[in-house]
């Protein structure tokens, strides 16, 4: 190399973890496309009850897809509907939304769906948290006053059509005693209830700090 000559940059592992972290929502897509074709082409066959339980991943990362990128604004929608706050509010942090989507979608459904094969007792909750995920944005319409919110179509089309699928898949082999008094219907309602509750731990956290 000449002197003078400038030095190409280096990309490093934290460069590529920045740019997940940006374009986390647009793998998903992709992911999800990837994920759909071998649940149904290779896991169906080998284990149906685990090709049920995983299938809520990818079904969540389309529910993703259309909160942050086609068309995105779940955040915004978020921030000035239901926080009735200004759009630009710092109350849900990049950093926020990105390891609570990633850790909970990307990596605990699937994990938990993959302990089935040693007990489905680990897994049949996945349903339920599906489902609930999709009610709750039904909820959201009804307390925003408004016929859309990001999400919702997902929602109405595969998050609770396919939720609902399951647990009756799962009653009908006998998995299920009763469709929802059951442990693992609690479990996805909790799970699905904290996440408002975090909503309202960051909304204070934002105000004492205003």
């Amino acid at each position: 190399m000449s002197y003078g000559e400038v030095r190409p940059k280096m990309v490093g592992l934290f460069d590529y973890y920045v740019w997940f972290k940006k374009n986390w929502a647009k793998i998903g897509f992709i992911l999800a496309i990837y994920l759909f074709t071998l649940l149904i082409f290779i896991v169906r066959d080998c284990n149906f009850i685990l090709f049920v339980l995983l299938l809520h991943t990818p079904v969540y990362m389309l529910h993703q897809t259309e909160e942050y990128v086609f068309p995105g604004g779940f955040r915004e929608f978020f921030i000035t509907r239901i926080y009735g706050l200004s759009k630009n509010a710092k109350v849900l942090s990049d950093d926020f939304i990105f390891y609570l989507n990633v850790i909970l979608i990307w990596i605990v459904l699937p994990a938990f769906a993959m302990l089935s094969t040693i007990n489905y007792a680990y897994a049949l909750w996945i349903p339920y948290f599906s489902l609930f995920a999709g009610v709750a944005h039904v909820a959201l319409s009804i307390k925003a006053r408004t016929v859309y919110n990001p999400g919702l179509v997902v929602s109405l089309l595969l998050n609770i059509p396919i939720g609902l699928w399951s647990i009756i898949y799962f009653m009908n082999i006998g998995l299920l005693d009763e469709p929802f008094l059951n442990p693992y219907m609690v479990i996805g309602l909790v799970i699905n209830m904290s996440l408002p509750v975090l909503g309202i731990i960051m909304y204070k956290k934002y105000m004492r700090k205003a």
